[in-house]
């Protein structure tokens, strides 16, 4: 069946090069089923109809795999499907294991944009020549991505800074490519085999978000100044000023600080930094994010991350965070717990309440995989196991039973397995579950504190008020109809409706072969004294007719029911 996305003809030049990026990449079956091949050229459309078999995709040899190949038609299809393939990346309750891996290797690298453009852009929205902002200014980017580039700057008082300017013509792109990516996960909701489980049209909202987001540079400077507020006083960990008189939603200008990379120990050793040190104030900041404040950072891998003299640790680019309300960091703390503790009814329960457990799973072999999990895990001691790996097995569960979670957690596993990856680096020694115990604890008796338990039940206060004025009327009611024998209960099992009725045919049809014996021994009887003839009627005659016929509709009844 061949199903049409809605197409919008504003939109016709990237319709066009969708449909040439996916036939370049052995994707045209898909691009014909969304109705993609029309803006095709002829011959490609010709091409198409030869090459596309009446069943299955197209069928190419020595080519590289699915994974790699979606991966490469999302680098071409440029900044919006990239970073929708690094968003993807972190959903392991949604893609295999081998779609993952590819994804994780998307890179958002693209040229540079002209040094007259950042010129251009800067003097726009700040209203000021650049040489009245800056006392020099770099002419070539540190860094440049799909949506700034990062240039070096000196403020007019000498203070160092960076600035990070977004690049021409980026939003008109991405509003085209939310507006398809949308008509993509209508059609997907209304046809596609996991409508029951997925709203895809939920996801491509939530990256829409992300994306937005990261196009206002103003949303990235208040993500900073709120982990300076968290992280006020503490000497373990830094994060960069916001210099506001410079920034807007399209320019960011931020502290530039001198770090070391945690990449290079030589460079480490020689400014006196103790990477152990440094280790566990990395895995320390990242739990307090995650557990205690709720607010993380969602990318801290080595370009994002900087050594400081004393073994502080400095986080940079916070344009991707994470945010966890207290329900939510509940659930993880008790699931980290429940993983330490090795106990496998605790962590089924935190999974079922931490995501959307589908009404069809097998709870039973939900059970049995979980503790499938802790036996894993038995006979290993805490300082031995991984916080990340344990997390990436919950969530390979997550996948099999098609349990849905929640985005947030999903990036935080991500972040985690990155840190992870790098703490071992500085610290093989260093485990993050003994760090995160502690933690996971006070969380949890923070929850079952006095201010905890008032917190909640003034939450839920109207609810409860809702509840007990509603209680005695509805109470009432209840009595009256139970005094009036009116209160009926219907039960509907269908199952046992179908069970019923098979038991029903059965009878039919016991009670239908006891008539059919009782005719033929009783015609046989009359036939042996004589008894042919009563009230003018051929009494033996007739019984053995009806029994005949009785006879030919219980066989066929039988046969009919294919039960024999």
């Amino acid at each position: 069946m061949q199903l049409h996305l809605r197409k919008r003809y504003k939109h016709f030049a990237r319709y066009r090069e969708i449909a040439n990026v996916l036939m370049r990449h052995g994707f045209g079956y898909l691009a014909h089923q969304l109705g993609l091949t029309e803006f095709l050229g002829f011959y490609r459309r010709l091409k198409l109809v030869r090459q596309t078999p009446d069943k299955g995709p197209l069928r190419f040899t020595a080519r590289p795999s699915p994974a790699e190949r979606l991966r490469l038609v999302l680098e071409e299809l440029g900044p919006t499907f990239i970073k929708l393939g690094q968003v993807l990346s972190t959903r392991s309750d949604l893609l295999a294991p081998e779609y993952i891996a590819e994804l994780e290797k998307l890179q958002d690298r693209v040229p540079p944009f002209p040094f007259a453009r950042v010129r251009e852009r800067i003097q726009m929205e700040l209203g000021l020549p650049l040489e009245e902002i800056f006392a020099h200014f770099e002419a070539t980017p540190l860094a440049a991505a799909s949506i700034g580039q990062v240039h070096r700057a000196n403020l007019r008082d000498g203070r160092p800074v960076v600035v990070k300017v977004q690049r021409p013509g980026t939003e008109k792109i991405l509003s085209t490519d939310i507006e398809i990516l949308y008509d993509v996960a209508r059609l997907v909701d209304r046809h596609g085999p996991w409508r029951q489980i997925y709203r895809f049209e939920e996801l491509v909202e939530e990256f829409e978000k992300i994306l937005r987001e990261e196009m206002d540079f103003t949303v990235e400077g208040r993500h900073a100044e709120t982990f300076r507020q968290y992280f006020t006083g503490d000497t373990t960990v830094y994060f960069p000023v916001v210099h506001w008189d410079y920034t807007t939603r399209k320019v960011l200008t931020m502290e530039y600080v001198d770090g070391v990379k945690l990449t290079d120990p030589e460079e480490l050793a020689s400014r006196g930094i103790d990477r152990r040190v440094v280790a566990r104030n990395l895995a320390d900041a990242l739990l307090r994010q995650i557990l205690l404040h709720g607010f993380f950072h969602g990318d801290p891998h080595p370009g994002n991350l900087a050594a400081l003299p004393g073994n502080r640790i400095a986080f940079m680019d916070f344009g991707i965070v994470g945010r966890l309300n207290d329900e939510v960091r509940e659930k993880i703390g008790a699931l980290v717990l429940g993983l330490v503790r090795r106990s496998t009814p605790q962590v089924v329960r935190a999974v079922e309440d931490l995501g959307v457990v589908p009404p069809h799973v097998d709870r039973a072999v939900l059970h049995r995989d979980i503790d499938t999990l802790r036996e894993k895990y038995y006979e290993i001691p805490l300082s031995r196991i991984s916080l990340a790996e344990s997390l990436g097995d919950v969530m390979k569960v997550a996948f099999k039973h098609r349990i849905r979670v929640p985005t947030q957690f999903t990036l935080l596993v991500k972040a985690l397995v990155t840190a992870e990856g790098l703490v071992a680096q500085l610290d093989p020694e260093l485990s993050i579950v003994e760090i995160a115990r502690p933690m996971g604890k006070r969380l949890l008796a923070r929850r079952f504190s006095l201010p905890g338990i008032k917190r909640l039940v003034l939450e839920h206060l109207g609810d409860y008020h809702q509840l007990l004025t509603r209680l005695p009327h509805r109470l009432d009611r209840v009595l009256d109809l139970v005094a009036g024998g009116e209160l009926k209960i219907k039960a509907v099992n269908p199952d046992l409706d179908r069970m019923f009725g098979q038991l029903n045919a059965m009878v039919n049809r016991l009670v239908l072969g006891i008539l059919l014996g009782s005719l033929i021994v009783g015609s046989s009887l009359l036939l042996g004294r004589g008894y042919t003839i009563l009230w003018g009627l051929p009494v033996v005659e007739a019984g053995f007719i009806v029994g005949g016929v009785l006879g030919v509709v219980l066989i066929f009844s039988i046969l009919r029911s294919r039960r024999f």
